[in-house]
C-alpha cells in the first residue's frame, strides 16, 4: 500500500459535482468561484440544504459580523464541511459566527504588535536575525480566528511593488538578517510570475541564507502546488513551506499530493497548529493529526495557543490546558517522539514567541 492509499479524495458539494475535473482541480477556478457573499452562500445551500438548521439561520449569523471580518471560502473547503453538525471542525473555521462580535478587555487588533516593528512598511523586524515580509493581503480562504484580520482581506493595507522594493533593499543592507518569512495574508496567492521575482530579488541577497514561505494554500487550495509553480521553487532552494493544518479532515488526498509535490522539488514542510476550542483541543484529534500529517511528509512543527486577537474568544483555550495535552502526547509511549510532538509555543505582545515546556 501506497502512502497516497491512506487519504481519500474529496467529493465536490452537489452544487459543484457538474464542474469538470479540470476546472475544480485548477487554483484559478477554485479562486474564482470563492463564495464570499451571503448571496452565492445562499445558492450553494440551496443546492444541498443542511438537514438539522434553516439556511436562514446560517444566513443570519454571518450577517450579524460582516462588517467585523470579511467572509471567502473556496469550494474545495466548503465541501470538507458536514453541514449534518453545527459544530463541524471545517465549517467552524470557514463561517463567520455572531461570537466573533464579542471583543474583550485585554484582546487586541495587532496582538504580535508587529506594525510597530516596521523599519519600512510591510517589514516586521520582531527578532535579531529574521524579519517577516506582509507581501500581500490576500488569502485563499479568511480564518475567522485569523492573527491578522485587521489587515487580512484590506486591500488598502496590500503593497505596492514599490514598498515591496524598499523592504528588500532594507534587507539588503541589514547584513544580520539572516532569515526572511515571506508572508500574509498567503504568499502563495501571488501568481507565478509574482512569486518567482520575489523569491529572486530575496536570494540574490547574499547574507539571506533562509527562506520560508508562510501558506495554508495546502488546506484550503491544495491545487495550487502546480508543476510549474514547483519548477520555480526548484530555483530557489532551500525552501521551507510552513502550513497550517488544524484537524485531521483537513488531511485529504489533495493534500497529501500537494505536500508530496513540494517534497519532490525539494521544499521542507512543516506545520504549525492552532489549538481552538471544540475543534482540536483533544488527545486524540492531535495525535490523529500528527499522524495523518507526518503520513504527509508534513513535520508536525509547532501548536500555538490561539492569539488574543479580537474576536476570537470562542476558539480560545486555557494554557494550562494545552501544557495538559502537551504531556499527554508525551506520554503515550507510541507518540514520545520529536517527530511526533511539535513545540508549544505562546505569542505575547510585543515579545515573541515563547516555548512552553
Amino acid at each position: 500500500m501506497s502512502s497516497a492509499d491512506l487519504f481519500t479524495k474529496t467529493k465536490p458539494h452537489k452544487f459543484w459535482r457538474a464542474v469538470p475535473e479540470v476546472d475544480w482541480a485548477s487554483w484559478k477556478w477554485q479562486l474564482q468561484n470563492r463564495i464570499d457573499s451571503v448571496a452565492k452562500l445562499r445558492s450553494v445551500l440551496e443546492s444541498d440544504p443542511p438537514p438539522n438548521e434553516s439556511i436562514e439561520s446560517i444566513i443570519q449569523e454571518i450577517e450579524k459580523t460582516e462588517s467585523k471580518f470579511n467572509f471567502s471560502i473556496t469550494p474545495y473547503y466548503f465541501s470538507l464541511i458536514d453541514f449534518s453538525s453545527p459544530v463541524c471542525p471545517i465549517r467552524r473555521q470557514a463561517l463567520p459566527s455572531s461570537e466573533e462580535n464579542i471583543e474583550l478587555s485585554y484582546e487586541l487588533r495587532d496582538f504580535p504588535k508587529e506594525d510597530q516593528m516596521m523599519p519600512v512598511p510591510g517589514l516586521t523586524h520582531r527578532y535579531p536575525d529574521r524579519a517577516m515580509l506582509y507581501t500581500t493581503h490576500h488569502c485563499a480562504m479568511y480564518c475567522r480566528f485569523c492573527t491578522r484580520k485587521r489587515k487580512v482581506s484590506n486591500p488598502s493595507t496590500a503593497l505596492q511593488q514599490q514598498q515591496i522594493q524598499n523592504a528588500i533593499d532594507h534587507i539588503a543592507k541589514t547584513p544580520h538578517l539572516r532569515e526572511i518569512v515571506l508572508s500574509g495574508g498567503d504568499v502563495f496567492s501571488f501568481g507565478d510570475d509574482g512569486l518567482d521575482k520575489l523569491l529572486k530579488r530575496t536570494r540574490a541577497i547574499e547574507h539571506v541564507e533562509i527562506v520560508r514561505l508562510g501558506t495554508r494554500n495546502l488546506v484550503t487550495l491544495p491545487f495550487r502546488a502546480t508543476v510549474e509553480l514547483m519548477g520555480i521553487f526548484e530555483n530557489y532552494l532551500p525552501l521551507y513551506i510552513h502550513t497550517h493544518f488544524n484537524h485531521p479532515k483537513e488531511c485529504s488526498l489533495e493534500a497529501f499530493e500537494a505536500c508530496r509535490r513540494l517534497r519532490d522539488a525539494g521544499c521542507v514542510v512543516n506545520n504549525h497548529t492552532v489549538i481552538l476550542k471544540g475543534i482540536n483541543d483533544d488527545e486524540s484529534t492531535l495525535k490523529e493529526l500528527n499522524r495523518r500529517l507526518l503520513q504527509m511528509g508534513a513535520q508536525p512543527y509547532y501548536m500555538y495557543h490561539c492569539d488574543l486577537t479580537f474576536g476570537s474568544s470562542h476558539f480560545r483555550t486555557m494554557i494550562a490546558d494545552d501544557i495538559e495535552l502537551v504531556h499527554k502526547l508525551h506520554g503515550d509511549t507510541k507518540w514520545d517522539t520529536d517527530a511526533n510532538v511539535p513545540h508549544y509555543m505562546v505569542d505575547t505582545p510585543g515579545g515573541g514567541k515563547i516555548e512552553l515546556v
